[in-house]
């Protein structure tokens, strides 16, 4: 049974969702910043502008650090919406469960720039934290929807650049299939109160262009997952993502590559994101200590 916390947050969004208002790229962008405005940085956190290989990134540090580990964390958007603003709060709430550092680049966003920019992005800033001095074993990757499906991508990337991969990676309700073939997008649709099923395809068309949606950079779950560090997939059960999760965990699984799936039932895309729900605190608390056991 859902908090009623919880419950308030769903009815709200079933009832965004059923006024249509989201119908343009520009149109989600102002509501992820929305979004935003409602869930506040958390006390204890302090942030700095910086730059990751050129690129615009925010560093956000819990100011009585447990540990020197540091998080590099992708954010979602369906690769075209999301930012710095939109997913400073989400980071900052783990940085300060875990007591650790996290940087949060902003990565080129379709349509203005497709695919491979987020993935070539992302493979810049890992690389410049590696050239910084961060030690790839005390340094963790993580990211959400399409940032979790693109937290995935970067592990097999890394591994076809020969780089040193990290230690563990965080996954929120990741986008791994831009073929659009879960079955859950059919079956969890009414059940959903955030994502529409029908955004899916112009969604992933609108980040591939003439890309072939199979690639495993753009489609993760397709890819050699082998040899891929310790993942933490956390997905909510009455979202229309959730087939690409539990494929995700049930291939990293097979292939021997550690994976811990939990499951919220009656939750949906990204909760943890949404600040004041025990929900959204239980998973906090999830993440932080998954982190602090690779550390200690």
């Amino acid at each position: 049974m859902l908090s009623a916390e919880a419950q308030g947050i769903k009815d709200l969004l079933f009832s965004f969702k059923s006024s249509g208002a989201v119908t343009t790229v520009e149109d989600q962008r102002m509501a992820l910043e929305a979004l935003a405005a409602l869930s506040p940085m958390p006390a204890g956190v302090h942030t700095e502008m910086v730059t990751l290989g050129g690129m615009r990134a925010e560093l956000i540090r819990a100011q009585v650090p447990r540990s020197e580990m540091t998080l590099l964390y992708l954010h979602g958007g369906a690769y075209s919406a999301g930012s710095i603003n939109t997913h400073r709060s989400l980071v900052g709430r783990i940085s300060v469960a875990a007591g650790i550092q996290a940087y949060l680049p902003e990565y080129r966003l379709a349509p203005e720039h497709p695919f491979p920019a987020a993935i070539d992005d992302a493979v810049v800033a890992y690389k410049s934290l590696l050239d910084a001095g961060i030690d790839p074993a005390r340094l963790f990757v993580g990211g959400d929807s399409a940032g979790g499906g693109l937290a995935v991508a970067l592990m097999l990337e890394l591994k076809e650049l020969r780089l040193p991969l990290p230690l563990r990676i965080v996954l929120l309700s990741p986008w791994t299939d831009l073929t659009g073939s879960g079955s859950s997008i059919v079956e969890r649709a009414e059940a959903d109160p955030w994502l529409e099923a029908e955004s899916l395809r112009p969604a992933a068309l609108a980040y591939l262009g003439e890309a072939d949606p199979t690639n495993p950079l753009a489609s993760p779950l397709f890819g050699d997952l082998a040899s891929l560090p310790s993942a933490l997939i956390l997905v909510g059960g009455d979202e229309i993502l959730l087939d690409d999760s539990l494929r995700l965990n049930k291939a990293l699984v097979e292939v021997g590559s550690p994976s811990r799936l939990l499951v919220a039932e009656g939750m949906w895309h990204v909760y943890p994101a949404f600040p004041d729900m025990p929900e959204a605190d239980q998973a906090i608390e999830e993440i932080a200590r998954f982190l602090e056991e690779a550390a200690s």
